[in-house]
């Protein structure tokens, strides 16, 4: 993928264009134990959470290529035994409404993610009309395919730092609740990739924060 390909897609996670229909997601404790699981119809979520989301959505596709965003070729000789792909390609079909593939999923990132803390995996599910483009770049109301694509992002949760804060019921200074707190992704991938203005299964895009 490119930067035209990736600014494309990023363009559309906005309050009128996003068409993400779900968002499934597994928190998970330093211990790696499963302390939750849930799944909603992204766009009738609740307006802070909609945006909240579009905001680790944006993170994904963020960066520079070669810095933070890599092309990850999905070489068949390679699958023919890890059968990632095949995997993936399940999940994506199954519009993230299998329960046994979604737990299968979690547990393999947690079997194999390292990461000293508490963490949030989200995963989102889109599905574009990718409108043709004249050759000065304008698009066409004449539709090419439908990118159907799965974006992962693994996301710290940290405690909030202890501090003061004021109290409207008490009227008064004091020290404030803390709480668990999702930061922005530290690491994430979509798949398959947009080549060329078109479906990839062959390649994903990974997203790392450093």
């Amino acid at each position: 993928m490119n930067k035209r390909e990736i600014s494309e897609l990023k363009k559309r996670f906005k309050k009128d264009d996003a068409t993400v229909s779900r968002v499934c997601g597994c928190y998970v404790d330093g211990e790696k134990n499963i302390v939750s699981t849930f799944y909603n119809n992204f766009l009738t979520l609740a307006e802070e959470d909609f945006f909240k989301y579009l905001e680790i959505l944006k993170k994904t596709l963020s960066g520079k290529l070669g810095n933070n965003l890599f092309n990850i070729a999905l070489s068949n000789e390679i699958e023919k035994d890890a059968g990632h792909k095949h995997d993936l390609m399940a999940l994506r079909d199954s519009d993230l409404n299998n329960n046994d593939m979604l737990m299968n999923f979690y547990e393999h990132i947690i079997d194999t993610y390292c990461h000293a803390g508490n963490y949030l995996i989200l995963l989102f599910i889109d599905n574009y009309d990718v409108m043709k483009k004249t050759s000065d770049n304008q698009k066409l109301d004449e539709s090419e395919e439908v990118f159907k694509y799965i974006i992962c992002a693994i996301c710290p949760v940290d405690l909030s730092k202890p501090a003061l804060g004021y109290k409207e019921k008490e009227n008064k200074i004091s020290s404030r609740d803390r709480d668990w707190v999702v930061g922005a992704p530290e690491s994430a991938f979509m798949f398959p990739a947009f080549n060329a203005r078109s479906t990839d299964t062959d390649g994903a895009l990974l997203y790392t924060k450093k």
